[in-house]
């Protein structure tokens, strides 16, 4: 079979993982970036678990024309 030239999203993933876990040799940079990018793929970031923002209300005041009524 012959080697496919991109790599799929698990490939990454593994790549990604075996670097954080230190199985290749990698800088210390290179260890938090595949952190960080890990991270962002599992929604680590996000929003924090227990708090609840609201959507901002937007209230539109317009004055009606008296000719339209």
């Amino acid at each position: 079979m012959a080697r496919r030239k991109v790599a799929d999203a698990s490939e990454v993933l593994e790549a990604l993982t075996s670097i954080l876990r230190k199985e290749e040799e990698a800088k210390p940079g290179e260890v938090l970036r595949a952190a960080e990018l890990l991270g962002k793929r599992y929604g680590l970031f996000g929003e924090k678990e227990g708090t609840t923002q609201d959507a901002p209300q937007i209230y539109v005041d317009v004055p009606r024309n008296e000719k339209s009524r």
